[in-house]
């Protein structure tokens, strides 16, 4: 960026950033002053998205100089990600000299959405040289196993800025823009319907990371009313899920943890999980409902569910006896006997199989803030609203 355009941005984003950091300079009345013959250079090779409340994701900054002096910079970092996240909900780092990563010290204001702070590192960069720097930036919702009940952004504007020591007017800056994109989830081919203690209806249960991010400390759980049991084919055996109760569900009595709850998902990567889903006998014939949720950093103990959390709409189907097996008569004790008529079709309907459950604007959202596209964690499934607002942190 052009030394002269940025200044105004740069000042207020430096300014910003030692207002949140609480750091105060003892200035003379020349540090206001750039000096002409530093020509200091900023690219940075930011990513284009990262994980919503996932791992980390490696860049580089590269400094250069164009001028003929130089002197000590401090590299700031003002992350604006929104109002709606916590001092805990984004994280940078960069590789210091010795090859150790080192956290950055960010400071938070929820009334800026900004995320201020600067390396503990100086860089000094002479005429005609350059300097990279490696530099990782995450959304993880949280900490380990702590992850954030609220809150959420679709995007992250980072402005990178060289400050001399002891100045608050940049040399250079850099802005980039990176998108937050959460992890996708949805179940595949889900029958139209099934029968109360009938065979158990088949389908996939698909997460797609698109992103760079990698993603610990995750459950991909399946809720359904209280007259369900769920398996999973794990190396090639299908074997039960135990039921978790939620003791405060309206319609979702259970949660089964089709993954987790401390599973991995590699950066850009999917992966399906055969389901199996069976309704008791004394199941009402009536509409049910699947929904799936992914949490990451579960919080231990209970309530259970609890952490940063996404769930996709519910897949709707029938619970209905219209594909019972046609009972077999019993024969007459004084019928006499005939010869065996000749075999009809019987007409069977079509298995349940051969049709697919309700899905697409036909199902429910019952996502509370995840809207055009935007991921709001917390709030997830209608049952875990109010707990989740509960707990604001």
């Amino acid at each position: 960026m052009n030394r002269r355009a940025l200044r105004a941005s740069a000042v207020a984003t430096v300014a910003a950033a030692l207002a949140l950091s609480g750091a105060a300079l003892a200035l003379a009345p020349s540090a206001a002053a750039v000096d002409p013959t530093r020509g200091m250079t900023v690219s940075v090779d930011a990513p284009t998205e990262i994980g919503a409340s996932g791992g980390p994701v490696e860049f580089t900054e590269t400094f250069g100089n164009t001028g003929t002096s130089f002197v000590p910079e401090n590299l700031w970092l003002s992350a604006n990600a929104g109002t709606a996240l916590f001092d805990d909900s984004l994280t940078m780092d960069y590789q210091a000299a010795d090859g150790r990563w080192k956290p950055i010290d960010l400071t938070y204001s929820n009334k800026t959405g900004v995320f201020g702070g600067k390396t503990t590192e100086t860089f000094s960069v002479a005429p005609g040289t350059t300097q990279t720097v490696h530099l990782r930036i995450g959304l993880p919702m949280g900490t380990p196993h702590h992850g954030d009940t609220n809150g959420g952004t679709d995007h992250v504007t980072l402005t990178s800025s060289l400050v001399p020591v002891g100045e608050l007017m940049a040399d250079a800056d850099h802005v980039d823009t990176i998108k937050v994109t959460p992890l996708a989830h949805s179940f595949v081919k889900v029958p139209m319907a099934a029968s109360p203690g009938g065979a158990p209806i088949e389908f996939g249960a698909k997460l797609t990371n698109s992103t760079p991010s990698k993603y610990t400390n995750l459950s991909y759980v399946l809720f359904t009313d209280k007259y369900t049991s769920v398996q999973v084919l794990k190396n090639g055996k299908w074997t039960t899920v135990p039921a978790v109760v939620n003791p405060d569900a309206d319609y979702f009595a259970q949660g089964f943890y089709l993954s987790g709850p401390n599973a991995d998902l590699a950066a850009n990567s999917s992966t399906t999980i055969p389901v199996r889903v069976a309704w008791r006998a004394d199941a009402p014939v009536a509409r049910a409902r699947l929904e799936g949720c992914v949490i990451v950093n579960e919080r231990p103990g209970t309530p259970a569910f609890d952490g940063s959390v996404s769930c996709d709409n519910s897949t709707w189907l029938n619970v209905t006896h219209a594909f019972d097996p046609t009972p077999t008569p019993s024969p007459s004790a004084t019928a006499t006997p005939t010869a065996d008529p000749t075999p009809t079709s019987t007409g069977a309907a079509p298995a349940p199989a051969a049709q697919l459950a309700e899905t697409g604007s036909g199902r429910t959202a019952s996502t509370a803030g995840l809207a055009g596209g935007a991921l709001v964690l917390g709030g997830a499934a209608t049952f875990l609203s109010a707990r989740m607002r509960r707990r604001s942190h």
